[in-house]
């Protein structure tokens, strides 16, 4: 890489909750692909438009996508940003949701390949989630950049009272710079916030930041210590056994056929695995996606196992290993046969990945990036904690 470019590369710096942001672009993502084709299949996929138009939503996620790539640029507000997020992840849903009619010659929106190819784009943000999410920049310039976003909401009137404490925070450590005009800057701006001269930008927290507050609240109360362990020992057994049957399932319908025909028991299984192939890929996926669900079976078996030995570290690794496999893989082979089925599962293994990320975080006082807990020891619950 050039020297010239990778001093470009150096100087950017993550923007202060960057991954809220994200997280807002995958909800705004995946919500509008599933909100959307539940919506035609419930209508029998009406036609906006009249003899000679057809107005696609893919039309309407272009235009979502280019006001949630404006308003960043128009409105310096940091309360701007969410719906930035927000707005272009439903534009890029909708827009990717009609992948089909882009990479096929009779556009068909109903290309087998299609769910899948969206699915594999909702993986590649959730992928780009995770690296943000994983990113720590405790830099001078980070933490000067960071504390002149929050300085934005004193203007506004929007900096709540924990705000400023992450403000003075990370003023503080800023002007720990070797740079001069840095950590003079920092020092100053430090002086100026303790002297009280930005109390009057300070405002109580809002309603729905109230009601995540107390959302938090009551997930620390109830989701802590031996109750937490056994909901996620609980949650991986459950998911390794399903994950497991699959090549049960698979196995037994293959017995059944050896002599031409099959039971009703078999037609039953065969529901269940959702074996609706057509040819020979379709043979092809189905058996790629039950050796990968074999693998991600045994993954999260050995994980719950681990866990209950008190091995925590080890048994959180190989269970988010397993849980990553299954949402980055598995589910863009089971999108191809049953999308419904895909986003079911997809939906489920976020939550018990969070669950997981959630142990660690009790168990091992980590970030789902393995980083200490920044949260001073003196007010963190105690690990074995139960209400």
């Amino acid at each position: 890489m050039p020297a010239s470019l990778r001093r470009r590369l150096d100087h950017l710096v993550r923007r202060l909750d960057a991954d809220r942001y994200l997280q807002l672009v995958l909800l705004g993502f995946g919500g509008s692909i599933v909100v959307t084709r539940l919506y035609l299949e419930l209508t029998d996929y009406p036609t906006v438009g009249g003899d000679t138009l057809h107005i696609a939503h893919a039309v309407w996620g272009g235009l979502l996508l280019f006001v949630g790539g404006v308003l960043p640029l128009v409105l310096a507000n940091r309360s701007a940003l969410p719906w930035a997020g927000l707005l272009t992840g439903i534009g890029a849903g909708l827009f990717v949701d009609e992948i089909g009619k882009f990479i096929t010659v009779d556009n068909d929106y109903f290309f087998a390949a299609a769910a899948p190819v969206a699915y594999a784009v909702f993986v590649l943000a959730l992928w780009l989630y995770f690296r943000v999410r994983g990113q720590r920049d405790d830099s001078p310039r980070a933490e000067l950049h960071a504390a002149l976003e929050l300085l934005g909401d004193v203007v506004d009137r929007d900096l709540s009272r924990d705000d400023r404490r992450e403000l003075e925070r990370r003023l503080e450590s800023a002007g720990r710079s070797d740079v001069e005009r840095l950590s003079r800057l920092a020092g100053e701006l430090l002086e100026l916030t303790r002297s009280g001269a930005l109390d009057g930008g300070i405002e109580e927290p809002g309603r729905l930041r109230r009601l995540a507050d107390r959302a938090g609240a009551w997930a620390d109360r109830h989701l802590a210590g031996p109750r937490l362990r056994r909901l996620t020992v609980g949650a991986l057994v459950a998911l390794g056994v399903v994950a497991v049957g699959d090549l049960a399932v698979v196995a037994f319908i293959g017995v059944d056929l050896l002599d031409g025909t099959t039971t009703s028991l078999a037609d039953a299984a065969n529901d269940y695995a959702r074996v609706g192939i057509q040819d020979g890929l379709g043979v092809t996926l189905l058996l790629l996606r039950v050796g990968l669900d074999l693998v991600v079976g045994v993954l999260l078996l050995v994980a719950a196992v681990l866990l209950l030995r008190g091995r925590d570290r080890r048994g959180v690794e190989i269970g988010q290993g397993g849980l990553l496999l299954a949402l980055t893989l598995v589910n863009v082979l089971l999108f191809y046969t049953e999308q419904w089925v895909a986003a079911g599962a997809a939906t489920v293994e976020l939550v018990v990945l969070g669950l997981v990320w959630r142990f660690r975080r009790d168990a091992l006082q980590e970030q789902p990036d393995g980083s200490d807990d920044d949260e001073p020891a003196e007010v963190r619950e105690p690990a074995g904690r139960t209400s």
